[in-house]
């Protein structure tokens, strides 16, 4: 019996340690969970935070990511975007993509006004169009937003928050628009680098 033990006790010292669960990607267009809160989508990355929609919730709303683990709670909300400080950043990867286009975002260099902008929604797919005017003011229901930038990709409700970029070049997010895919359109983002700026954020790139 003395020499059983002996064997199982040496057999248990040498098993192989378990194996690290990788860290779960996140990147641009990443559905998010929010316990209690509405739809949630995430940004363009930045170190450290997740930026998400308004309609996630309240400061101190829970998020989630895929497979629903926590990724962190919303710790500011502002006029048009919120912000998600992640709580476990080992648990999670923060990739410079956007989820259903191709390449890497390699910076926020803003495009002039005629220049290229595309966005991918999850109803609309990937659309492409061109930049018509920037530092625009518009009245929302919500209340009126300054600073926006006007294209002519059409605009779909459920594209709401989704990224624009401009090749490798991150824009913005989608909040608002009017008209739509099949009639033509127009819709607003809010640019990215006013974030970044406000906030002291850096932009995860690749």
């Amino acid at each position: 019996m003395r020499t059983l033990l002996i064997a199982l006790a040496l057999l248990l010292g040498t098993a192989a340690p378990a194996a690290a669960v990788a860290p779960t990607p996140l990147e641009a267009g990443t559905p998010l969970t929010a316990v209690g809160g509405g739809r949630c989508l995430n940004g363009f990355n930045v170190r450290g935070h997740l930026l998400v929609p308004t309609s996630c919730g309240p400061v101190g709303t829970v998020v989630g990511g895929p497979g629903g683990a926590v990724v962190g709670t919303i710790t500011a909300v502002r006029p048009t975007y919120s912000v998600v400080t992640i709580t476990n950043p080992a648990a999670w990867v923060q990739r410079p993509t956007v989820a259903g286009a191709p390449g890497t975002i390699t910076g926020s260099a803003e495009t002039a006004v005629g220049g290229s902008v595309c966005r991918v929604g999850g109803a609309t797919g990937l659309r492409c169009g061109t930049v018509q005017q920037k530092n625009a003011t518009v009245s929302f229901p919500g209340g009126t937003i300054t600073g926006l930038t006007r294209t002519n990709l059409c605009p779909d409700g459920r594209d709401h928050w989704v990224a624009v970029f401009s090749g490798s070049q991150a824009q913005g997010h989608v909040i608002g628009g009017s008209g739509s895919c099949t009639s033509g359109g127009t819709t607003w983002f809010h640019p990215l680098n006013r974030v970044l700026a406000a906030e002291g954020f850096t932009l995860v790139t690749g």
